[in-house]
């Protein structure tokens, strides 16, 4: 009688495992997230079988460390403050959120809103602790970034990074005049949807302001 080999079965097997990695993390990294345990997701690298494009797991493993970084980041913010202190993007628990919510969108092949506010928040965040001539170039790529996004969320982050662009120091006079009164443009139109918004409200009177310290800015 024949021995048959069982190399093929093993090697089944351990496709198998490779398969399942993602979805064994996945079930666990939901447990944690349910728990509020964001530190251990945060310091877990996703599993090496996520490579890019490798599909719905894949794709919440990437959104659930993207939302445990930008958890973890806000943590500590100082009431009534937009963004956190420094450190976090000192951290990089900013620049955690940023490149999962990407990673997120690129295996789900697919704009994401969900994923892509992720990553417009903690992008501007670490932005606004720049010095303004570093920060502007990055606060008009993320204006860009986020213009899919139709709803005033998306507003209120274009004009806030509009705004950065505003600021002295960013640019020319003509330039900062222009990214204000797109911060202006983007409150309104979050206005229009949400006309009671208290942070888009500030964002229009703040942008105002700004423009009105800029020469020739009429």
């Amino acid at each position: 009688m024949k021995r048959r080999s069982i190399l093929p079965f093993v090697m089944t097997l351990a496709a198998c495992a490779v398969l399942d990695a993602p979805l064994a993390q996945l079930e666990r990294w939901q447990k944690q997230h349910a728990q509020q345990d964001f530190m251990a997701i945060a310091a877990e690298p996703v599993v090496a079988a996520c490579s890019p494009g490798k599909g719905e797991a894949c794709a919440r493993l990437h959104g659930l460390k993207a939302e445990a970084c930008l958890a973890l980041a806000f943590a500590a913010r100082v009431p009534g403050l937009a963004c956190p202190a420094p450190g976090a993007r000192e951290a990089g628990l900013l620049a955690c959120a940023a490149d999962a919510a990407q990673a997120a969108e690129k295996a789900a092949g697919a704009f994401q809103p969900a994923w892509r506010m992720i990553r417009g928040q903690a992008r501007l965040c670490a932005i606004e602790n720049l010095p303004p001539a570093m920060a502007a170039p990055e606060a008009l790529s993320l204006v860009q970034e986020l213009s899919p996004l139709p709803d005033d969320h998306g507003a209120l982050l274009r004009g806030r990074a509009a705004l950065v662009a505003a600021r002295p120091g960013a640019g020319s006079n003509a330039a900062r005049c222009a990214a204000a009164r797109g911060a202006q443009a983007e409150a309104s139109q979050g206005l229009t949807l949400q006309p009671n918004h208290p942070a888009l409200r500030r964002l229009r009177d703040d942008a105002t302001a700004r423009a009105a310290r800029i020469a020739n800015c009429s």
